[in-house]
């Protein structure tokens, strides 16, 4: 883990409704953390005491249950890690690690509550946003005991989709990477890729991916 000290604000949906005062309080009351490829961000039962937020890569979001982690879900550039948590003062239920090299601000939590208490916009957009997040996480764990080998993988792809802001893209690991990240064995991610590009919902060779049905690939997150 290498601590990063630039003090680059990335314009963020969240941080369209602070001003400039409270955009410097944030950056005050935060670190840049970045992570290398496989180290752990934050461990399953570790004390909610920051808000953490991705700035750049990707991590992986892992549940450990009865011997097994499961990856249930990830984080991208513009995305909370744990928000919900963070607020009640609770243990984080899941892990999260990169899976690729990944740039994570961590703000102090009094930071973020201040900017709740005395900021309306803001606050509004919070809760809303936890709706949001809580919405999903109920979908998830609802569907967490089906989640299949293609629905993981297409979960992964619209990821990628979602950090690269294009259909068009390269995935940034290996097979045997994409097996380990999601829990499956590499010939289930391969044969997974092949029956995507068979029925053609995506394109690929080697490392160059393409979605052409990004609706389709929806469902099968959805569903798988």
């Amino acid at each position: 883990m290498e601590k990063n000290i630039s003090n680059s604000m990335i314009n963020y949906g969240w941080m369209e409704h602070l001003n400039e005062k409270e955009k410097e309080e944030v950056l005050n009351g935060s670190a840049l953390l970045t992570y290398n490829k496989g180290e752990t961000i934050i461990k399953q039962g570790t004390l909610a005491s920051q808000i953490l937020f991705v700035e750049d890569g990707i991590a992986k979001l892992n549940l450990e249950s009865v011997g097994r982690d499961t990856t249930f879900s990830f984080a991208t550039n513009g995305d909370f890690i744990g928000l919900m948590c963070s607020f009640v003062k609770k243990k984080l239920d899941f892990s999260a690690i990169a899976i690729t090299q990944t740039t994570v601000r961590m703000i102090e939590r009094d930071v973020f509550e201040k900017l709740i208490e005395n900021n309306g916009k803001f606050a509004v957009y919070i809760v809303k946003h936890m709706s949001e997040l809580t919405n999903s996480v109920v979908h998830t764990l609802i569907t967490l005991s089906h989640k299949n080998v293609n629905g993981a993988v297409a979960t992964l792809l619209l990821t990628l989709s979602r950090l690269y802001q294009s259909n068009n893209l390269q995935i940034p690991f290996s097979r045997d990477e994409m097996a380990d990240a999601l829990g499956y064995s590499k010939e289930s991610i391969i044969n997974t890729l092949s029956a995507l590009h068979q029925d053609k919902i995506i394109s690929v060779s080697g490392r160059e991916l393409e979605i052409l049905q990004h609706s389709a690939l929806g469902l099968i997150a959805e569903k798988g």
